[in-house]
Order: structure tokens, then C-alpha cells, then sequence
């Protein structure tokens, strides 16, 4: 660190967070402070039984993902068939469009 900066104290980053999750709840209308998840860390003191809650969390999103990766599968050749589709439509109505100007789709 340069000798004209200060070094952060840990109430300066305690603040900092503080104000992130403060923002975070402004801009998206959930207040992470009153989270279960939050609660259970809160209510954590040493860093092991923190850190087995958040390796928890990952586990249950891992899971979470696996569970939709069928569904995502299932619709994957159908959006890419739609996709395809639509692309050759509107090269269609491209055409349409170039070859007889005077027609109007606001008609």
C-alpha cells in the first residue's frame, strides 16, 4: 500500500458491507438480513460451522442445477429448430418486403 493511503479497518468493511446489502435490498426489494440463510450464519460464531453452511448452499444449488439440466435438455432441439425457423422466416418476409415495397404492414 503507498504511504499516502490508509489502511481499511474492520469497521470500515463491516460498513461496507452493511451499505452493500442495504443497496442490494433497494434495487431488488429483498433483504437479504432477514434470509434463513442468514439467520443460521448469524447465529454461526465459529469459521468452520460458517464455512459448512455455505459449502451446504453450494450443495443444494448443485443439486438445484442438476435437477433442471433434464428440462434444459428436453427443450434444447426444440429452440433450436424454432431458431432456425425463424431465421429462414424472416429472410422470407425480407424478401417479401424488398420485392413489393408498396405494401404496408400498417395497412
Amino acid at each position: 500500500m503507498s504511504s499516502t493511503g490508509q489502511a481499511v479497518s474492520s469497521t470500515d468493511n463491516v460498513q461496507l458491507v452493511i451499505d452493500a446489502l442495504a443497496s442490494y435490498a433497494e434495487e431488488t426489494g429483498i433483504d437479504l438480513c432477514n434470509n434463513a440463510f442468514a439467520a443460521n450464519l448469524e447465529q454461526s460464531n465459529p469459521l468452520d460451522a460458517i464455512l459448512q453452511h455455505l459449502h451446504e448452499r453450494e450443495k443444494a444449488f448443485k443439486v438445484h442445477r442438476d435437477d433442471n439440466r433434464g428440462l434444459i435438455n428436453f427443450f434444447q432441439p426444440a429452440v433450436k429448430v424454432l431458431h432456425g425457423f425463424s431465421g429462414i422466416l424472416g429472410e422470407a418476409v425480407g424478401q417479401v418486403s424488398r420485392t413489393f415495397p408498396h405494401l404496408s404492414p400498417f395497412l
